[in-house]
């Protein structure tokens, strides 16, 4: 609170400054989203039509040190600045991170992660025009801090947190209604993907569907001993091969995974093999993708990939993949949603993850079939 009411005593000056920098023409733009994978994936639309309006414009993002690797292929951005959230604590770091700002000369600040540095910030660092969503789950030191912007766009619930990224957009003379979300792959993915593939699978033929070991919020995993039977029944059906999918960090549950599973010839272990520009690549090569409602879910939907998504304690009102050929599967339970964009619980309050374990194998894998076309041999 201190730092907000620093800010609204020097308000009058700041503003007059900020006014002051203000062109007939903005040239350059900051947009701050250091969420997580899918927040970032579901933010790409935002890029895209900014871009699509002014061509000429210099677009910068600043983005956590683990997304920035999904833009550094992202035609519509022009510079990509990463930044440890961590790093913005205490008046050092609020201080190095308005000598950021002010250094970028930005005309205009669009903030889609809310919170009290990016409020401040962009009016410390003299931007004149500066638009920030508000959250519908919001602090009282936010809410007051938000009256330091120009534009605030208010989200509600039951919306699609996308939605309303777009109407942030309204401001620049933007209309902006297309909300399909894109990823970028490196150039050399492909080949490295096709490598791996080709060396492990005997036919082309195959249907390849894609696990998703973990989550980065451990409340919505789906778990090694459900992964496990997930992976039995499906491999089942002649034709099928699964690819284990995830990072550096879940190569262990994977090799614990691959242990337990009987049919190790119709499983393939990706984890840790592809950076996130390259797994792109990956992700096209699969059938079906199957993960609870994290990072590669979204990756999956932005490349039309079929999918399903478990999707546990998370609210699709908020973010859900949108495309043709995606499956949800979400029971409903009194405590379902508690898991929101601006508000994300780790832990389970009942303690027993009910809204994910009461998936059962076989609903999971009837839904495979239905997308796969796997019911009655068609």
């Amino acid at each position: 609170m201190i730092y907000v009411l620093i800010t609204y005593i020097f308000y009058p000056l700041l503003y007059l400054l900020a006014a002051l920098n203000k062109k007939k023409e903005f040239k350059r733009i900051l947009i701050i989203q250091t969420a997580k994978i899918g927040d970032m994936i579901c933010s790409t639309p935002v890029f895209r039509e900014i871009k699509k309006k002014y061509p000429a414009l210099n677009l910068s993002v600043i983005a956590s040190p683990v997304t920035a690797e999904l833009l550094k292929y992202n035609s519509h951005i022009d510079n990509i600045i990463t930044l440890n959230t961590k790093n913005t604590k205490g008046i050092l770091g609020k201080l190095e991170l308005i000598k950021l700002l002010y250094k970028g000369k930005y005309d205009v600040s669009l903030s889609l992660n809310p919170n009290i540095p990016f409020t401040i910030a962009p009016l410390w660092a003299l931007i004149p025009i500066r638009i920030a969503i508000m959250p519908n789950f919001c602090g009282t030191t936010l809410k007051i801090a938000s009256g330091l912007n120009i534009h605030t766009v208010r989200h509600e619930t039951g919306r699609l947190t996308l939605e309303t990224y777009m109407e942030m957009l309204e401001p620049l003379n933007i209309p902006a209604n297309d909300i399909s979300k894109e990823v970028y792959k490196s150039p050399d993915a492909d080949k490295k993907v096709l490598g791996l593939l080709n060396s492990k699978l005997e036919t082309q033929n195959l249907k390849l569907i894609g696990i998703a070991v973990s989550s980065g919020n451990k409340l919505k995993e789906l778990g090694i001993n459900t992964t496990v039977a997930l992976i039995k029944e499906l491999t089942t059906n002649p034709g099928v091969k699964v690819i284990l999918i995830g990072s550096e960090t879940d190569k262990s549950t994977a090799q614990e995974i691959l242990n337990m599973c009987e049919n190790k010839d119709s499983i393939m272990d990706s984890t840790g093999v592809f950076s996130l520009s390259e797994l792109p690549a990956l992700i096209e090569q699969l059938s079906l993708f199957i993960g609870v409602d994290t990072g590669i879910t979204y990756m999956a939907d932005a490349l039309s990939v079929p999918l399903i998504d478990i999707a546990g304690p998370s609210d699709m009102s908020d973010q859900r993949p949108i495309g043709e050929n995606s499956l949800i599967i979400q029971k409903d339970i009194s405590c379902v949603p508690c898991s929101h964009t601006f508000r994300a619980p780790y832990s389970c309050e009942r303690g027993d993850r009910i809204c994910i374990t009461s998936v059962s194998v076989s609903e999971i894998v009837e839904a495979a079939k239905r997308l796969l076309g796997m019911v009655h041999g068609t």
